[in-house]
């Protein structure tokens, strides 16, 4: 087996294991192997701004996870994740101009071949950051879109509209709406 081959295997493991002492064992091992891989391509660059940022400490290692996505980027414009994530970093940081700004480099028709509710999530991403931003009116409109989606989607391709019903009143149509689909949310 290729150590490429090795090194994705164990992101798997990464993802699956629930301790953190076992994460931290894995975040390691991963660092180490991509450390010893000389042909570093933008997927493994976006696997070690994953590792990083999704740790319990992920505030301690966001500049580089910042770097490592940058990174992939540079490397392959047309790899929508690093560009995703790069601006969930940004979010997270509530730093919401350049989460904006990133959102919107992300190849939407891409992403949503390759999974639809991560799509519908970015549409809602970039109404929470539009909305925050102090423009309520586009927020609302990506919003809608996202309530579209929801009344199309199947239950599986659904995510929490977590940043929907953040910025709305509770009795905002959309949010009566959603709440409608997603039963889970009275």
């Amino acid at each position: 087996m290729n150590i490429r081959k090795k090194i994705f295997e164990k992101y798997d493991e990464f993802i699956l294991a629930e301790q953190k002492v076992e994460k931290d064992i894995l975040r390691s091992e991963i660092k180490s192997m991509l450390d010893e891989y000389s042909e570093k391509d933008s997927n493994c660059y976006h696997l070690l701004g994953l590792i990083d940022f999704e740790s319990d400490d992920w505030k301690v290692h966001i500049e580089k996870s910042i770097a490592n996505f940058k990174k992939a980027i540079e490397l392959d414009e047309t790899n929508v994740l690093p560009q995703l994530y790069l601006a969930h970093c940004y979010h997270d940081l509530n730093q919401l101009e350049l989460a904006l700004e990133n959102y919107n480099k992300v190849d939407k028709e891409k992403l949503k071949e390759f999974q639809v509710w991560r799509y519908t999530k970015l549409i809602e991403q970039i109404g929470y950051c539009q909305y925050k931003l102090g423009n309520k009116e586009i927020g609302e409109q990506h919003f809608e879109e996202v309530l579209e989606w929801y009344k199309k989607l199947s239950e599986i391709d659904r995510v929490v509209p977590s940043e929907l019903i953040e910025c709305l009143p509770k009795n905002h149509r959309i949010v009566t709406e959603i709440k409608k689909i997603e039963t889970y949310l009275e």
